[in-house]
């Protein structure tokens, strides 16, 4: 599996799940498929030596979670790097600014105390 297949994969997923929930979505954004699975090579730690075709394979094991946090990313459109946002008497409380820190519990993490 090479990055781009993980990443269709995920963005497939995501639309998926949109709309599951009645948000009807043709194509889910790369741009934000990108910036999630971005973030998850950056907290994995992979190895340096470590090749694109066996990172994918190590997220692919999380696409699951990489596809709800597109999800979560997509769903904080106008409320980008909040905590919290309050619009028309809706108020809403996030875990994180941009990605749950819950994704880090799935995450392969490669950092280890020597």
């Amino acid at each position: 599996m090479t990055i781009e297949e993980l990443t269709s994969t995920v963005q497939t997923k995501a639309c998926s799940y949109l709309n599951e929930t009645g948000d009807t979505v043709d194509t889910f954004p790369s741009s934000i498929a990108d910036f999630v699975i971005e973030y998850a090579i950056n907290e994995s730690h992979f190895p340096a030596d470590y090749r694109d075709d066996q990172i994918a394979k190590r997220l692919q094991r999380c696409s699951n979670a990489l596809a709800m946090a597109c999800v979560e990313v997509y769903s904080k459109i106008a409320a980008e790097g909040e905590k919290q946002h309050n619009e028309n008497g809706v108020n809403r409380v996030y875990d994180g600014a941009w990605i749950s820190t819950r994704l880090h519990d799935v995450l392969p993490n490669y950092v280890g105390v020597l």
